[in-house]
């Protein structure tokens, strides 16, 4: 079966045997031992190595080997296939497979330098992309040295960083992740993700609250010792006057850094929330949390001032313990 794209004549078809010396020189041509050093990392490169024998014997074995025609002429290929037609030397797929279960896994994809940038990398993604729906799609990518080509284009066809791995061939691999997003799941999610957001705005009030309770101890000891009315305190209502004031600049500092990193739970809590209502309207929903924060003038929506008040409190509170703690030990 042929897929006709584009007005300029590219066609996404099956591999064949004719196409096997052809895939052979391309990937050659991208392999990093031939790239220029100065230029692998912005075009670039493969590092598999891969013979004539091996592209023939993936014919027969692997789900996915596509080429791209243009006029007749093969200007690149993707190379596809599960987890269950892994070879026992693939040390990377073999830790994917028994760490996290199926894939199907983009083994190369490669595009002639006279082709390079008029997308055909992306149809072949996209051809193999509404094919495979039963499992995520992987693809590792080279990152000692960085091949940030592959990066931005994993990226741009919205695969998303799972983890990084250094396999026996001592290259680290970044391995990027493409999931199906299924509905009925985020419909269950939806409301955890609000929840949990939920949940982080009312701790960090409790932190507040509790901060105040504090304080206003401290602060009724700290005159108590000092004696109300006396114009000179004894040197030990001095002295445990001074460790009260340690306490509550020691008190205020800490929760100064609760509220910030908080703060920053909230705001994490928050965009999962917003990107979960994203999808949704553009399947019909309606956004709420994430109402009107793209329009001018609402950037206060997607960081609420509120917030960042929340977290000052306690250093106005530090500084006012910490004037209190100069007077009594300049006395």
């Amino acid at each position: 079966m042929a897929e006709a794209v584009g007005s300029d004549h590219i066609e996404i078809v099956r591999a064949v045997e004719a196409d096997v010396a052809r895939i052979a020189e391309i990937a050659a041509s991208r392999g990093l031992d031939s790239a220029d050093p100065s230029t692998a990392t912005r075009d670039g490169f493969l590092v598999s190595n891969y013979t004539v024998d091996t592209y023939r014997a993936r014919l027969a074995t692997a789900e996915h080997f596509y080429v791209a025609r243009k006029g007749g002429n093969v200007v690149g290929f993707l190379l596809a296939y599960s987890d269950r037609r892994i070879e026992p030397d693939e040390w990377l797929n073999y830790h994917i497979k028994t760490t996290l279960g199926s894939f199907l896994v983009i083994k190369q994809v490669c595009v002639e330098r006279e082709a390079a940038r008029l997308g055909v990398g992306s149809r072949l993604y996209q051809h193999v992309l509404e094919q495979w729906t039963i499992s995520p799609v992987i693809a590792a990518v080279v990152s000692d040295p960085p091949n940030e080509a592959s990066t931005l284009f994993h990226r741009k066809l919205g695969f998303e960083e799972l983890t990084s791995l250094t396999p026996p061939d001592g290259r680290r691999r970044t391995v990027w992740v493409r999931r199906r997003a299924r509905e009925a799941m985020l419909h269950v999610q939806y409301p955890v993700a609000v929840d949990l957001y939920k949940h982080e705005d009312t701790t960090n009030w409790h932190k507040l609250n509790n901060f105040f309770y504090i304080t206003a101890g401290l602060a009724a000891a700290t005159a108590f010792s000092l004696g109300e009315g006396s114009a000179e305190p004894e040197p030990l209502s001095r002295r445990l006057a001074i460790v009260l004031c340690v306490i509550g600049l020691g008190a205020s500092v800490a929760f100064s850094q609760m509220l910030r990193f908080g703060r920053r739970y909230l705001q994490a809590r928050k965009q999962a929330v917003m990107e979960l209502e994203e999808y949704m309207a553009w399947h019909g929903g309606h956004r709420i949390v994430a109402r009107r924060v793209g329009e001018s003038g609402s950037g206060w929506l997607k960081s609420s001032p509120t917030g960042l008040i929340m977290a000052l409190l306690p250093i106005l509170v530090a500084l006012c313990w910490l004037a209190m703690l100069g007077v009594l030990v300049a006395r």
